[in-house]
């Protein structure tokens, strides 16, 4: 059965509950809905029954087997704009532009479970309340194919679910979320269902009230090594709480989500994004890590629709926010093989980096921005293919000659100015499968000047020689762009 829902109010909200029988309770999907979603979101299809292997893994597991009966069957609602409308007669979904995909918001899946019934769900950042237009928020999220009514549709998202309460939990849930996220982006990794996630935790199957206590960090660190990732923990140091933030924002601007542990709550989160502020000169003529510009942490968790907004400082948090950043005393990155140089190595050789560009520093007229990442050698290529036009030739040679590894370190230097027009004044390129013992991890470090090449795939060369260095030509005078490509920025409807 299909059933077509115009929400062009909040109330009209209301009318999921004549539709959707109590053991998927309508109440509390629509308290959810109306807090959470714009009203970019104005007609609902619901599909029901729906088939949804994350629950029926759970299901023939864990529910068949209890004594209250429960359905086997789920609901699953899909969100779209007035753009597109639906005959009933034909069931069919029809659209003005036929570009269904373009008016598609994601769907949610409802689970018979009669308590936090919201499951499987991939929903656009676009349409969560929260982002104001012309802000800077950008999140981790992968393309998710759906098959509706004989339409191959798309939406951009992260996956995302309420915790079962018994079967699940929220460390569950955020293991679920980027594993699943990581099949979908990746071809590598294959896709886990919850109940998997349950039993991936322990070296044998927990059952009985075992997953409902919850999971510690080595118990999550198990499953992301189950799942073919090569977990990393960081934890925080309260006597430098700062390097386990300068690392954090390092990893999710990697595009890698996070398992973010927060022991005061005995609560589990992943993180995904980031909210920038607006540039302000802070005046000390010195440089700063790239943290200090985030305004806000972009999270899934468990309690609320996906994209929950945290702010990273105590002082800006408001009377609705649950918690802030500061409470995130851990985290795990679940990193694929092939990087073996972490993020706290790359703020050592950082300082370094001023050596090729003294005038950066020179007398404090302008404070500076540090910002690194990882990506690949074919990403990085990329980036610069598409900025060929503004490229000094020789740079782009050495760029495309140079056999990075498949993972690399970008570094980017920026003063105010370049900070707020997204561009950078020095970016240098560092081996991410360089080992901690050595003492120069640099493929390449360029500025506007000139380039400095270290060719780390020539064994022959004595390490003591000079690298090869020239100066620029086409590029005199002229700023790099920012690299910003692992996020998608949201463009709130």
């Amino acid at each position: 059965m299909y059933k077509w829902i115009e929400v062009k109010s909040s109330t009209d909200l209301s009318h999921l509950q004549d539709v959707i029988p109590w053991e998927y309770n309508p109440a509390q999907v629509i308290d959810k809905l109306s807090k959470g979603l714009s009203r970019a979101v104005t007609a609902i299809l619901i599909e029901m029954p729906y088939s949804d292997k994350d629950y029926r893994s759970t299901y023939y597991r864990f529910y068949a087997k209890k004594g209250q009966v429960f359905r086997s069957d789920c609901v699953r609602l899909h969100f779209f704009d007035l753009t597109v409308s639906f005959d009933e007669s034909t069931l069919a979904l029809r659209c003005q532009d036929n570009r269904i995909s373009d008016h598609y918001f994601g769907y949610m899946v409802l689970r018979p479970t009669r308590i936090a019934t919201i499951g499987r769900s991939i929903v656009s950042p676009d349409v969560r309340t929260g982002p104001a237009r012309g802000s800077q928020w950008f999140t981790i999220t992968a393309d998710h194919k759906v098959h509706l009514l004989g339409e191959r549709l798309t939406i951009q998202g992260f996956p995302s679910m309420d915790q079962h309460v018994d079967i699940a939990v929220c460390a569950h849930v955020a293991c679920w979320s980027i594993l699943r996220h990581y099949s979908e982006r990746y071809v590598r990794y294959r896709e886990h269902l919850t109940y998997e996630i349950t039993t991936m935790a322990q070296q044998f199957n927990p059952g009985g009230l075992v997953p409902s206590l919850g999971l510690g960090v080595f118990h999550a660190e198990r499953i992301f090594q189950e799942a073919g990732t090569y977990p990393l923990i960081v934890a925080k140091d309260n006597g430098s709480p700062e390097a386990f933030f300068q690392q954090l924002i390092a990893y999710v601007e990697s595009g890698f989500p996070l398992f973010g542990v927060m022991s005061s709550r005995s609560h589990a989160i992943a993180i995904i994004g980031y909210e920038r502020k607006i540039p302000v000169a802070s005046g000390s003529g010195s440089p700063r890590h790239e943290w200090k510009e985030i305004k806000s942490l972009v999270v899934v968790d468990d309690n609320y629709l996906p994209y929950l907004a945290i702010p990273t400082d105590v002082a800006l948090k408001g009377p609705n926010d649950p918690y802030t950043a500061e409470d995130i005393d851990a985290f795990i990155v679940a990193l694929p093989e092939g990087i073996y140089y972490p993020a706290n190595a790359i703020a050592q050789v950082v300082p370094k980096l001023f050596s090729f560009k003294p005038s950066l520093l020179g007398g404090g007229k302008a404070d500076l921005v540090v910002r690194y990442f990882i990506t690949t050698g074919a990403a990085f290529r990329r980036f610069i293919r598409s900025c060929e036009s503004g490229t000094d030739p020789q740079l782009l040679r050495e760029i495309m000659n140079l056999p990075f590894a498949q993972f690399v370190w970008i570094v980017e230097l920026a003063d105010e100015a370049q900070w707020a027009s997204g561009q950078v004044a020095l970016r240098a390129v560092i081996d991410a499968t360089a080992s901690l013992h050595e003492t120069n991890p640099l493929w390449l470090v360029y500025s506007e000047e000139g380039a400095v090449v270290f060719d780390r795939a020539d064994g022959s060369i004595d390490p003591h020689d000079p690298p090869r260095g020239f100066a620029m030509t086409a590029t005199a005078n002229h700023t790099f762009i920012r690299m910003d490509q692992n996020l998608r920025p949201i463009q709130p409807k």
